[in-house]
C-alpha cells in the first residue's frame, strides 16, 4: 500500500505529510513524498531540501517514506503521478482560499478530477487526528454514495463512526431518489460493521455551509464527500471547493465521482 504526498516544502505540504505519516502508521503503508520541478538546473536544490526533511523525521518514519523528485507541471503531472504509480490514496495539502491558491489552492479540484485516486486533502494549520467521526455528505447523484467505501475503511481502522447527511427535498421523486442512496450507504455501513446514524440538515442555506457547520457541532474529525460536474446540485465545483477549503481545518476525504463507475477500480486500498 502506498500513499503518495506532493510536497514543495512549505508548512501546508508538510501539514499533509504529517497525515499522510500518521495514516502509513494505521494502515502499514509507504509514503512517497514527490516534488515537481521546472527543469533539472533545480533538482540539487530539491534533493539537498528533501535529504534535511527525512533526516528531520523519526527512525521509524524514515523506514515509511522514500521521496522522488520529477520534472513536470503541478496541474498536468499529480494526478499522473498518482495514477501511473499505483498509489491508494492522495495526501494533499490546500492553501486555501487565498496566499499560494494557484499551486494547492483554488484549483486542487482540478487535480481531483483529473485523476482516478481519491485524495486527502488537508490545510496548513491542521494536525494529524484520531479519527473518531466522519461526517460524509450525499446527495441526488448516484455517485454521492461512493465515498462510503474509502470513509468505512477509515473508519474500520480508527474505529470511528460515519454521520450519513443530507438535505431534504420537497419533490417527491428526488426525495425517493435520495432516500434511495441514502440507503444503499446505510446498506453498505451495516454489511462492514460501521457505526453510522443519518441526519437531515436544515436545508435553509446552501449545501457546504450546512454540512461544515455541522461537522463543527460534531466535533468532525473528516468531511467525505464525492465531486462531480455532473451532480443534480448547481455548482458542485464550487461545493467541493468550499468543502476543501472549509474554515475549520477539517480535511476532506474527496474523489471524482465521474470517475468511479469507470475500468479502473483496483487502486482501491478496499475492495470494491
Amino acid at each position: 500500500m502506498k500513499f503518495l504526498v506532493p510536497y514543495d516544502f512549505t508548512p501546508v505540504t508538510r501539514s499533509a505529510l504529517d497525515y499522510a505519516l500518521a495514516m502509513a502508521k494505521a494502515f502499514d503503508a509507504k509514503v512517497e513524498i514527490f516534488h515537481l520541478i521546472k527543469d533539472e538546473s533545480i533538482r540539487p536544490e530539491a534533493e539537498t531540501k528533501f535529504a534535511q526533511l527525512i533526516d528531520s523525521l523519526g527512525e521509524d518514519e524514515k523506514k515509511k517514506v522514500f521521496s522522488k523528485i520529477e520534472v513536470g507541471s503541478i496541474f498536468k503531472d499529480i494526478s499522473k503521478q498518482a495514477d501511473e504509480g499505483d498509489a491508494h490514496l492522495m495526501i494533499m495539502g490546500t492553501h486555501g482560499a487565498h496566499g499560494l491558491q494557484k499551486v494547492f489552492g483554488s484549483h486542487a479540484i482540478k487535480v481531483v478530477k483529473s485523476s482516478n485516486t481519491p485524495f486527502l486533502v488537508t490545510q496548513e494549520n491542521g494536525t494529524p487526528r484520531n479519527i473518531k467521526r466522519i461526517v460524509m455528505a450525499v446527495d441526488l447523484a448516484k455517485e454521492s454514495v461512493q465515498i462510503v467505501k474509502y470513509a468505512s475503511e477509515l473508519a474500520k481502522k480508527f474505529g470511528a463512526e460515519i454521520h450519513l447527511t443530507c438535505q431534504p427535498k420537497e419533490d417527491e421523486f428526488l426525495s425517493r431518489q435520495l432516500e434511495n442512496n441514502i440507503l444503499k450507504a446505510r446498506k453498505y455501513l451495516k454489511n462492514q460493521g460501521v457505526h453510522y446514524e443519518v441526519d437531515m440538515l436544515r436545508g435553509a442555506h446552501g449545501l457546504a455551509h450546512e454540512v461544515i457547520e455541522y461537522g463543527k457541532k460534531h466535533d468532525a474529525d473528516l468531511f467525505a464527500v464525492v465531486h462531480s460536474s455532473e451532480s443534480l446540485i448547481p455548482q458542485f465545483d464550487t461545493f467541493s471547493q468550499d468543502m476543501i477549503t472549509n474554515e475549520w481545518g477539517i480535511p476532506v476525504l474527496i474523489m471524482n465521482g465521474n470517475e468511479v463507475a469507470g475500468v479502473r477500480t483496483n487502486y482501491s486500498f478496499i475492495s470494491i
